[in-house]
């Protein structure tokens, strides 16, 4: 304006007493730390603001080039990952783009409504919806089978099962009143989560598939890896404690890794249905472990929630192997590798979600 000789006398005093007028209106929506964070990320983008305008008036580049071509990251940024230019979906993080304030933002009201929603169902006596939404909010749940519409995308699930899973994933009724469940004969809740204690058919497959990605991980880390291996330990040829036999897990150990997929609404779950699994498995190997280690084998149980969530242990070693598998492929980054392990397994959790639930609900509901 002032180039086309308009003057508006304090016209930046203006703006500024309006964004501050609108952020001290928008804090006052949100709880105490999540008004302070909110501020700090102001501050900082008006700071980055200042540097990008500064660095335009002087004629100089907005971010750095990277690295020269002889490192191999000259085209690190020509193919964004699949799902960037969805700003809703997981792998989107709108950096460098204009939304990326409002993006952080709106994180910050929508943890503030979920931990509302939490409250609300704690002093409902609501403690299995109160458990799933703890367990979804997790950072290692991975969402993206919910986008995966396509039939050829790695995490997608089959139309049915993709319906069944979004259901249990939002809470949502499958009928209005307690059903006699079709795998036990017990009682099978509207909400569905008595499956994820059941149906063990079904729990088997789900627990192969999740197997079978992360064996595949494996493979890419470890050419020698191998799935359900017999005959670790001459005293006892028939022990099978490892789906997944690595050397790149551990360094300087192979390690013998147990998939587990537990449900916090088990009687045995406690405080933490991931922890007590693993608990659980090393008790039922607990007189063979010494013997193993001393055969240089580590046994490695690696727990998920049924509704997606990592053990640490188990997302120490998804991030060993991603690390592994990296550097053997020549990447300078592990993180793609990972995300799409997880997004695998993921879909593979939710699809024994769904045939789960399928394999309680009475016929004549099924269809």
């Amino acid at each position: 304006m002032t180039a086309q000789s308009v003057h508006v006398p304090n016209a930046m005093q203006h703006y500024d007493s309006q964004t501050d007028l609108a952020l001290q209106q928008f804090k006052g929506r949100l709880s105490e730390n999540r008004a302070a964070r909110a501020q700090e990320m102001c501050e900082r983008a008006s700071e980055m603001a200042q540097q990008r305008l500064a660095a335009i008036l002087s004629g100089g580049q907005l971010r750095p080039t990277g690295a020269p071509v002889g490192a191999g990251q000259a085209g690190g940024h020509l193919l964004a990952e699949e799902g960037a230019e969805d700003p809703e979906h997981p792998v989107s993080n709108c950096a460098g783009q204009p939304l990326q304030l409002q993006h952080a933002l709106a994180g910050l009201v929508d943890r503030d409504g979920l931990d509302a929603m939490v409250s609300a169902l704690t002093d409902g006596g609501r403690d299995s919806d109160v458990r799933r939404l703890t367990e979804l909010r997790h950072e290692t749940v991975s969402s993206e089978w919910l986008w995966a519409l396509d039939p050829r995308a790695p995490a997608s699930l089959e139309p049915d099962a993709h319906v069944a899973a979004v259901r249990l994933r939002l809470g949502a009724s499958f009928a209005t009143e307690p059903l006699l469940c079709r795998a036990c004969r017990g009682t099978l809740d509207p909400s569905g989560y008595h499956a994820f204690c059941c149906a063990p058919g079904e729990s088997t497959r789900g627990h192969n598939d999740v197997r079978d990605c992360l064996f595949d991980l494996a493979r890419l880390a470890d050419s020698t890896a191998e799935r359900e291996v017999l005959g670790l330990l001459d005293a006892a040829p028939g022990l099978r404690p490892a789906d997944v036999l690595t050397s790149a897990a551990s360094p300087g150990l192979t390690s013998a890794l147990d998939v587990g997929v537990a449900s916090p609404d088990a009687a045995n779950a406690g405080a933490d249905c991931a922890e007590a699994m693993r608990v659980r498995k090393r008790a039922t190997y607990a007189r063979f472990l010494p013997a193993l280690l001393a055969e240089g084998v580590e046994y490695r149980p690696l727990v998920w929630s049924c509704w997606g969530r990592e053990h640490p242990d188990t997302t120490a070693a998804l991030t060993q192997l991603a690390r592994q598998a990296a550097r053997r492929r020549g990447a300078s980054d592990y993180r793609p590798l990972l995300r799409r392990a997880r997004a695998r397994i993921g879909a593979a959790i939710a699809r024994r979600a769904a045939g789960m639930l399928r394999a309680c609900m009475p016929t004549q509901l099924r269809e």
